[in-house]
């Protein structure tokens, strides 16, 4: 029971927090105060992604574990290699661009635009997937 409580947790967190990047990544351009840059705002949903690139690589791990018994190719030993290496590859990325933001901005913003494309829908359906998982 605790276990699919977890998985419920942690798929609805990288449900919203793809909403939510999704949302930023869309209207950035949008606003633009004294207040608060869209900058600023990243770089706080960095810090939630970095939890969620965390989960994310963790679920896609179990998933593909979970799958691959036997030594027939099938659909589910397929997708959730796909899932895990993507998540594996973007988490590398996402830490290279995030380390780079931490130490002066030594980052690339078309690399962003970049993780965050991939991002939505990679947290979306691995969130999709942990929330219906039994």
């Amino acid at each position: 029971m605790s276990r699919n409580l977890f998985n419920r947790i942690f798929g609805a967190y990288l449900i919203a927090l793809a909403i939510v990047i999704a949302i930023q990544f869309t209207v950035e351009l949008t606003y633009e105060s004294a207040q608060i840059t869209s900058l600023q705002v990243w770089f706080v949903l960095d810090w939630f992604s970095l939890v969620g690139f965390v989960i994310c690589v963790a679920g896609n791990f179990l998933y593909m574990r979970s799958s691959n018994d036997g030594d027939s190719l099938t659909w589910d030993k397929l997708a959730s290699s796909i899932a895990f290496y993507v998540s594996v590859g973007l988490t590398m990325a996402f830490l290279h661009n995030f380390v780079g933001t931490l130490v002066g901005g030594k980052d690339d913003l078309l690399f962003w635009k970049f993780i965050n494309v991939v991002q939505i829908p990679l947290f979306a359906a691995t969130g999709f997937r942990l929330s219906r998982k039994k």
